[in-house]
């Protein structure tokens, strides 16, 4: 399909961009706005992280139990869907009268972007030929960290001319305006669609040999391939949703004017795209493995130093932004990774599984830093804990290139 209409593909590329582009504006909101809501609620770094993994802990389920529905009903149908989830739920954040409500809202929130990340990533993937699949996804998936870089300078400018609450309600406009452009012009899956118009004998007969008694049993058939992509994803997401959930928190506890430590933020997760084009390029002549190894070793370098500089004003902004292009890096090559250890029937439940269970990190991240600055922890210690994930990341990554389908 990606050799014959590579304007289709092209087009499927930039759409699942844009939509993972609001994904990451979305789910970093929380983070922008945590330093405002914070002092106006009088929130402490418990209740903070417990807010931050509500939204984590959304995406952890929404991957693991409606992503599925992918296979069975197609990936538009459940892309749009969530879209308009995600719409609902950010307008109820930003109208919250209390701290109940906001939790619950962004659980939602977190459960639509969960239910989105792996459909779009299964549907660049499908609509990729073999050779430029690995930028096609990657590229998708720049959309994350770059919709959270903008959100953030976005939301420098509407901390300072309104509220924390616009952060949330300019979510759910800026998605409100894509919903309609998702439904024209995203079509389902190719793979998909050449799934259903198989002879029911034939699908069948498919499912007897590569997708055993049914979607579940062929996902435990992968068990080995899953339990290791879990892990992987674990480690790294651990270390991403640490850094962009508290670094803009501990930079204005360590003394950084509010809007400041929201532009590192930015920073840090703007090197989005130099992290896709880079992985896209480098894969094409290398393993990928290899390269999400190299850059999970230089993000644990570089996660470390982040922490003892945490309070150099003339340096933490050009560290924030290449720990940002390292751990987007490692991120977007796992998400390019994924799709090639899973066969179509089941890729975009086996992506959304191995996503789903991994977030776990995520939850845990941002909660065990909130009960250990509770407890004193001081940022040169966290940031010192937190890069040893990726220390992992480094040794488990090289084991995935034995189930590797393409």
């Amino acid at each position: 399909m990606g050799r014959q209409f590579p304007w289709i593909q092209a087009r499927i590329v930039a759409l699942c961009m844009l939509v993972n582009m609001l994904d990451g504006f979305d789910i970093l909101a929380m983070a922008y706005s945590a330093p405002a809501v914070a002092s106006e609620w009088g929130l402490d770094p418990e209740q903070l992280g417990i807010l931050f993994s509500l939204g984590l802990g959304g995406m952890m389920a929404g991957s693991i139990f409606i992503s599925p529905l992918a296979d069975r009903f197609g990936r538009r149908p459940v892309i749009i869907a969530c879209l308009s989830a995600a719409i609902a739920s950010m307008a109820l954040a930003g109208s919250a009268p209390d701290l109940t409500t906001l939790a619950f809202a962004r659980l939602l929130t977190g459960m639509a972007i969960g239910g989105t990340l792996p459909c779009i990533n299964t549907m660049a993937a499908e609509y990729s030929s073999s050779k430029s699949r690995t930028l096609a996804v990657s590229l998708t998936q720049a959309g994350f960290p770059l919709g959270a870089s903008l959100g953030g300078f976005l939301a420098v400018w509407l901390l300072d001319a309104f509220n924390w609450q616009s952060i949330f309600l300019a979510g759910a406009i800026v998605s409100a305006l894509l919903l309609p452009v998702i439904y024209l012009w995203m079509p389902e899956s190719a793979a998909f669609e050449q799934g259903k118009a198989q002879p029911a004998s034939e699908r069948k007969s498919i499912a007897a040999t590569d997708s055993g008694k049914g979607q579940l049993a062929d996902l435990l058939s992968y068990r080995a391939a899953l339990a290791l992509l879990v892990l992987c994803f674990f480690a790294s997401v651990m270390g991403v949703y640490f850094l962009f959930s508290w670094l803009p928190k501990i930079l204005t506890d360590v003394g950084m004017e509010q809007g400041d430590a929201v532009l590192a933020g930015a920073l840090l997760t703007s090197g989005g795209l130099v992290s896709a084009l880079a992985i896209g390029w480098l894969a094409m002549t290398r393993p990928l493995v290899k390269i999400i190894a190299v850059g999970s070793a230089l993000s644990a370098i570089l996660t470390f130093l982040t922490g003892q500089l945490a309070d150099n004003g003339s340096i933490i902004f050009l560290v924030a932004f290449l720990v940002g292009v390292t751990i987007n890096g490692v991120q977007i090559g796992l998400y390019a990774a994924v799709p090639s250890m899973f066969p179509a029937g089941v890729r975009a439940g086996g992506t959304g599984f191995a996503i789903g269970l991994g977030r776990g990190g995520a939850v845990l991240g941002p909660w065990l830093t909130g009960v250990l600055i509770a407890r004193g922890w001081s940022p040169e210690q966290l940031f010192a804990l937190m890069s040893v994930p990726y220390l992992l990341l480094a040794v488990l990554v090289l084991m995935l290139a034995r189930w590797q389908r393409y």
